[in-house]
């Protein structure tokens, strides 16, 4: 007797609020214990594929569930094999369970002791509307669902997968077991098996358009996550027209690579005449043809197609990158448009189409007014001012006015050359009138050669006069003289004695930057060498030996500047020009890829290197200088580079100083520097310099005068000063001018002060290898005027408790800072302060290369920072971040650029609601004032610890600035550089 066979379909309802998207995600789990589908005929299946190799035992094994498909579950179990069909309907809330045995809703006191298993900050993904399939002492087989599913695929290319999960503890230090399965043969096998400690990971190498399970499991728990995902497939191959003509094209490609894809997505994209796209359509390919043909086209039609290879399993979806194929788009392009030649009064046009069987003909405008039409690729327009530009577009049409493609050019008109050209001979000057007053040439290109001889003199000049002292009597010379128009010299000119020769012109090279205005004499010696360098080698291995000389710097159009060569024949002693033609030949023979050479003219194509992102700045008070292929950093005029004198080595240079002042108050020596330059200036003369009393001599570079001497008071002379607190050392440099044999009167004095704080001397506690943090700053005496300036970091907003040793603090703790201005007891109670800029470093060096920018132009450029009071209002600024911003680990400073704003000076500066983009902040101060940069350090951010442990205070430094002043004496110029450092302790709260 048969038994009767019967199916039953079970809804589960889920509980839902309206308003809310979709966002929970159903699973399958299971968990075992004692190997239970490792037993003879036990085993789970998921759409054909075996679950036995990602279950683990005594944990809960769960995988994600694709929606809206129907997912096959088959339990083998005591020889018999229990089937159900689950679908998901995400619109509904609802899933569908179709099976001849009916789940049940209530969980087994067995599946009750397992769940308990699980730590309570672990995720249960079947937590919600849990319907178990199977229980038994040993196992549990369960569907649900979650709104919090820990783990979430962020992307993916044919390569790739990155995932994250989200952790149980973030305060903890979890490590995740990853490993990545592959579909193989009817069950999972291990793909590739990591650890990390990081909440995410990159998996590569995978194969694309693959199915993959990534599983994560935390150490110490109780569940094995997994989810499905397929890698992006390929993109086609040899992707191709065939055949085309005016109503169809015919496309062919070939399958990727590894020949894995679904199906192929071909868009149609259909274009205007100005390559804009006004319509696309979309086609599914789902055969295994590889080809395909777009008919019934309209007539002057212009398409092109993107091709890409789709990848799906059940809902999912991949696309690979779109390959484009111009389709018949370029038949009617208009490419090489360009200005073939000019003369005075008209320009020619020439450009070629793809296929001319496409135009019907061509429309030229000139300044947007139509000219004319033609057939043929080339036009010339008449009747135009000399050395004008203008403005020339070209259409190609096809049929009836229907516009097929459009381009535009620059083009212009040349000079009608010079007139009145006349030698004069009590003077030995040659003049001569521009063709037209209201032209608009600005240069002119002359060649002085003997009657029937070489070349001697050739060049380009800005007047209408030209010098030519020491002609020898009795000799026949011959001069050409022609007119340029923005650079360019004229086609052709009315007198044939002064028709252009290209070849005696000299070598023209165009840089894509303008040249600084007013460059120091040694710095236009060395960009000489530099250029002049460059294109001998670029002639090295011409057809005679080359001699390059350097004739000039020119601006061009901005921001390009021109370089103008004179190269002769080294093989003979007079100086005989080489032809410029087979120069420009063999340059271009090179195929360097930094070089272009186009109408007579070598371009350089490389990047501007100083305009550029991917590259350092240069630091503060220098210019970046754009060398070929490099660039160097230059000290801004009335600044000097001291970086070859200064301990440590400097990580940026140059090092800029004004004047070449600068001072270091480290924790063995001092040293201090000024530039020769500067004393030469105002000495107006020969200097002799010495130091203190002349026991220890002056170190002398090429460009500066410094010391470094012991900080022990007696061995050369410092003076000493001692207050309750502090330790002064004093270094003066007197300068006498010497005059011939004879020296002068003392009359200029620089003064060096070094302050120490008396505790930090004496305490043993300190590394030895601390640098102390220093400031320079040169006043001139005029009032006794006394400022401070300090950065003091507390705990709380009440900004009553400070730090006082190093601690660390949990990326959640926000810490608060106080940048106060001290005016000693001065009448400067309308003095004001501004917070400029304020930045992190890894190092007490405020100028370190890596810095996190906090602030910048008094706007903040962090997404926590908050100010605490109103910048630029007091002699207090206030403000506070969070932690979670900082580097872990790692001993952090912090530093602040301050203004000091007097009382006819506006302090305040307004922010856009926008954060500012961090980068590297410049230590300069903005529109001359008064400025400072103060630092307090270090602190530690500790990922897992959040409360505040303290410990020893390695170093804390605040570095407080002194901008003093005083009464001049008789004539006497005093230069005062002031550095100092405070160091607080808390043995000195403790005295306090």
């Amino acid at each position: 007797m048969n038994s009767l066979e019967y199916s039953l379909v079970f809804f589960i309802l889920v509980p839902h609020s309206f308003g809310r998207c979709f966002d929970m995600s159903f699973s399958l789990c299971w968990m075992g214990e004692n190997d239970a589908l490792q037993r003879q005929n036990t085993d789970l299946f998921f759409n054909g594929t075996s679950l036995k190799s990602i279950t683990k035992a005594g944990k809960v094994s769960s995988l994600k569930l694709f929606p809206l498909v129907e997912n096959k579950l088959t339990f083998q179990y005591g020889g018999s094999n229990l089937r159900w069909t689950i679908t998901v309907s995400p619109r509904t809330k609802t899933v569908k369970i179709t099976g001849r045995q009916k789940p049940s809703e209530h969980p087994t006191n067995a599946t009750k002791d397992f769940l308990a298993l699980l730590n309570p900050a672990e995720v249960f993904v079947c937590e919600n509307g849990t319907t178990f399939f199977h229980q038994d002492e040993n196992f549990f087989l369960a569907i649900g669902h979650t709104l919090r599913f820990p783990l979430k695929l962020e992307g993916r290319s044919p390569t790739m997968f990155l995932v994250s999960w989200m952790e149980m503890d973030p305060n903890v230090l979890n490590i995740y077991s990853l490993t990545v399965y592959h579909r193989e043969l009817g069950s999972y096998n291990v793909f590739t098996e990591e650890t990390t400690e990081r909440n995410h990971h990159r998996f590569s190498a995978l194969d694309p358009c693959s199915h993959y399970l990534v599983c994560v499991e935390t150490a110490d728990s109780h569940s094995f996550t997994c989810l499905s995902a397929i890698t992006d497939p390929d993109v086609p191959k040899d992707f191709e027209v065939t055949m085309w003509n005016s109503s169809c094209i015919s496309l062919t490609w070939d399958c990727p690579v590894n020949m894995k894809y679904s199906l192929f997505l071909l868009t149609v994209f259909y274009l205007n005449g100005t390559d804009h796209i006004w319509d696309e359509v979309s086609l599914w390919l789902r055969d295994d043809r590889f080809e395909f043909t777009l008919s019934d086209l309209q007539p002057c039609s212009r398409v092109k197609f993107g091709l890409q290879t789709v990848c799906q399993a059940g809902l999912e979806t991949g696309y690979s990158k779109m390959v484009l194929n111009e389709g018949n788009s370029g038949h009617s392009n208009i490419d090489a448009l360009l200005q073939a030649s000019f003369g005075p009064d008209n320009y020619t046009l020439s450009w070629e189409v793809g296929n001319i069987s496409f135009i019907s003909m061509f429309r030229v405008y000139h300044q947007g007014e139509l000219q004319g039409t033609t057939l043929l690729t080339s036009y010339t327009v008449g009747g135009l001012l000399p050395c004008y530009k203008y403005q020339a577009k070209v259409e190609a049409l096809c049929g009836e006015n229907v516009l097929m493609n459009t381009k535009t050019v620059e083009a212009h008109t040349g000079s009608r050359g010079v007139s009145g050209l006349r030698y004069r001979s009590n003077d030995s000057t040659v003049v001569w009138t521009p063709s037209t007053l209201q032209q608009t040439a600005v240069a002119y290109i002359y060649k002085l050669s003997l009657e029937n001889g070489p070349v001697i003199q050739s060049s380009r000049l800005f007047d209408t006069k030209l010098l030519l002292p020491r002609l020898e009597e009795g000799k026949s010379y011959v001069l050409d003289v022609w007119e340029e128009c923005g650079g360019r010299a004229a086609e052709f000119t009315e007198d044939p004695e002064l028709a252009l020769d290209y070849d005696r012109m000299g070598l023209v090279m165009v840089v894509p930057w303008t040249l600084p205005k007013d460059l120091e004499e040694e710095l236009r010696i060395n960009l000489a060498q530099i250029f002049t360098k460059k294109m001998q080698e670029l002639l090295k291995d011409f057809a005679q030996p080359v001699q390059v000389e350097l004739e000039s710097f020119e601006a061009a159009d901005d921001p390009h500047s021109e370089i103008w060569f004179q190269s002769f024949d080294a093989s003979r002693p007079e100086k005989v020009l080489l032809p410029v033609s087979d120069q420009l030949h063999h340059i271009e023979s090179l195929n360097d890829p930094n070089i272009t050479v186009k109408n007579g003219v070598i371009y350089w194509d490389a990047p501007d290197l100083c305009a550029s992102s991917e590259h350092h700045f240069c630091p503060p008070h220098s210019l970046c200088i754009n060398t070929l292929g490099s660039f160097s950093c230059v000290c801004l005029q009335g600044y000097h580079d001291v970086s070859s004198v200064t301990l440590p080595a400097a990580a940026l240079r140059p090092v800029c100083k004004e004047g070449g002042f600068f001072s270091q108050c480290l924790e063995k020596s001092m040293i201090g520097g000024i530039a020769k330059a500067y004393l030469t200036s105002h000495a107006s003369g020969k200097v002799q310099v010495k130091l203190n009393d002349g026991r220890c001599s002056v170190n002398e570079t090429e460009k500066l005068f410094f010391f470094h001497i012991p900080r022990k008071s007696s061995q050369c002379g410092s003076e000493k000063q001692v207050n309750r607190t502090h330790i002064t050392l004093q270094n003066t440099l007197s300068i006498t001018l010497v005059k011939g044999q004879t020296i002068s009167r003392r009359d200029l004095k620089v003064v060096w002060k070094c302050v120490y704080p008396r505790h930090y001397v004496s305490n043993a506690r300190v590394a030895s290898d601390t640098l102390w943090l220093s400031s320079i700053y040169l006043v001139e005496f005029n009032s006794s005027l006394s400022l401070g300036l300090s950065l003091v970091l507390f705990r709380d907003s009440s900004f009553t408790r400070s730090y006082e040793e190093t601690v660390s603090l949990s990326f959640e703790d926000t810490l608060f800072f106080q940048v106060s201005l001290q005016t000693n007891s001065t009448f400067a109670s309308d003095v004001l302060l501004q917070v400029e800029s304020c930045w992190a470093t890894e190092s007490p060096n405020s100028q370190d290369e890596v810095q996190a920018l906090l602030l910048l132009d008094s706007c903040p450029a962090d997404d926590t920072f908050l100010w605490m009071s109103v910048n630029g209002h007091s002699q207090i600024s206030r403000f506070s971040i969070q932690m979670f911003s900082m580097p872990k680990r790692l001993h952090i400073y912090f530093h602040c650029l301050a203004n000091i704003c007097g009382p006819d000076e506006d302090c305040t500066k307004s922010c856009t609601s926008e954060v500012r983009s961090k980068r590297s902040v410049k230590t300069e101060a903005r529109n001359k004032k008064l400025a400072a940069v103060v630092s307090a350090g270090p602190l530690v951010v500790d990922m897992r610890v959040k409360s505040v442990q303290p410990s020893v205070w390695s170093e804390h430094m605040t570095a407080v600035f002194i901008v003093a002043s005083s009464i001049s004496l008789l004539g006497l110029t005093v230069l005062s550089l002031s550095a100092a450092k405070a160091i607080m302790t808390y043995f000195e709260q403790q005295q306090q």
